[in-house]
């Protein structure tokens, strides 16, 4: 981006409605890790964090720099870049996993932490696995010239499909999952509050709140049930079926946009293709470097509870604090050859799933979707090739791609 191409008023090394910067965001990442590190953005009162030491600091002090106020309805009624998603799920008073603070986030976190504890997803490895033969399978049938869509036959079928079976809907709602976790990333940017005013989001809210109300009748538990048992623990219905909804989210959408990035890489970088068919003991490290590489979840926000000092900057109080999650899984500090995909990198600690604890509760799952998938296409596939260009999201919180064009030729 020329100086001629940088708006009045923005940052010079980063304009967050630049289409090109938000395609491919990492060189501008460079320049601010390099130049400003805690950069200001005057036109949208608003902070970035793009260093890794600086972006660990901030996640593991929720003291000082605050979910809550981070996300709360004041910070994002001002003007600023679209962040891809409205974290006002609940609308005002109604509490999100993701908007809140110790010691009430445990709250909800305790409530369904058992459904991603490492015994409940080794439960659904055999249904996941099922889940990856059926979408590569459909992958590998493909169009008269070859070639087939990643995203809409693997990327984005999968996760509703695995986030289905452990809530426990027949495989004939899958369908209007998918739809409803499109609803949420459009529609309810215009809640008010719930369960009033969603739009075609209201029969999504029906279906969780009929599936909370008889939570426990099942012939096996789901989820539902668990989340449903955080009505004991003070959470209210209004907050419940918002979880509903982020779960959605946080399920869905950022395990499809994982599995993009990821085939994005491969089809880069073809050398390590073929190396992890060669050496499939590789391919867990391969999940890893996909989520540092180009990580699904870019940023997250936060919101200072008083004036600290972060790097060589003074923050004052109020101040909206953007993560960067992407820009600090490529600092050069922490990673050598950060623009690399190194599968057999390690350590690799990176920070794709955040850090601290807000450390996101279904990583274990989303790492077994993706490495199931992985083990299957390099299983049944001699190569795959790109077969056009892709479609990438313009967001500054969520990377993933919308239509990924791809040739498999099968074994």
């Amino acid at each position: 981006m020329t100086a001629q191409q940088v708006r009045a008023g923005a940052h010079p090394l980063f304009d967050p409605l630049d289409q090109a910067t938000l395609a491919d965001p990492y060189p501008a990442y460079r320049r601010l890790r390099d130049e400003d590190p805690v950069a200001y953005l005057p036109d949208y009162d608003m902070w970035m964090v793009t260093r890794y030491e600086d972006a660990t600091r901030v996640a593991r002090d929720p003291a000082a720099f605050s979910s809550k106020i981070g996300m709360s309805p004041d910070f994002e009624r001002r003007e600023g870049p679209s962040t891809g998603v409205n974290y006002r799920i609940g609308g005002p008073k109604v509490r999100v996993l993701i908007a809140t603070d110790p010691p009430e986030h445990q709250v909800f976190r305790r409530a369904v932490a058992k459904a991603f504890s490492p015994g409940s997803v080794g439960a659904l490895k055999q249904r996941i696995a099922e889940i990856a033969r059926d979408r590569v399978g459909a992958l590998l049938d493909h169009r008269a010239d070859g070639t087939s869509d990643f995203f809409s036959t693997v990327a984005e079928p999968a996760p509703v499909s695995v986030l289905a079976e452990l809530l426990g809907v027949p495989e004939h709602m899958h369908e209007r999952f998918r739809g409803w976790s499109t609803v949420i990333t459009t529609d309810l940017d215009q809640v008010d509050g719930l369960p009033d005013g969603v739009g075609r989001g209201m029969d999504m809210f029906r279906y969780f709140s009929n599936q909370l109300r008889n939570a426990g009748a099942g012939e096996r538990p789901t989820l539902f049930d668990a989340i449903g048992s955080a009505g004991e623990a003070g959470v209210s219905t209004h907050e419940l079926l918002a979880f509903c909804a982020f779960l959605l989210v946080a399920g869905i959408e950022t395990t499809t946009n994982l599995l993009t990035n990821l085939m994005g890489a491969l089809l880069r970088f073809p050398d390590v293709q073929q190396r992890l068919r060669e050496h499939p003991e590789l391919i867990p490290g391969a999940v890893d470097e996909a989520i540092r590489y180009d990580t699904p979840v870019q940023a997250l926000w936060r919101g200072t509870t008083g004036p600290v000092r972060l790097g060589e900057r003074d923050l004052p109080a109020d101040a909206r604090v953007l993560v960067v999650w992407g820009s600090a899984n490529r600092d050069e500090r922490k990673f050598p050859r950060p623009d690399l995909f190194v599968p057999e990198r390690s350590p690799n600690e990176h920070v794709g799933f955040g850090a601290g604890p807000h450390y996101c509760l279904g990583a274990r799952l989303a790492v077994a979707e993706v490495t199931a998938v992985l083990s299957e296409l390099l299983a049944r596939t001699s190569r795959i090739e790109p077969a056009g260009e892709p479609t990438r999201t313009h967001s500054l919180v969520l990377r993933g791609m919308t239509d990924l064009p791809v040739r498999a030729v099968p074994r």
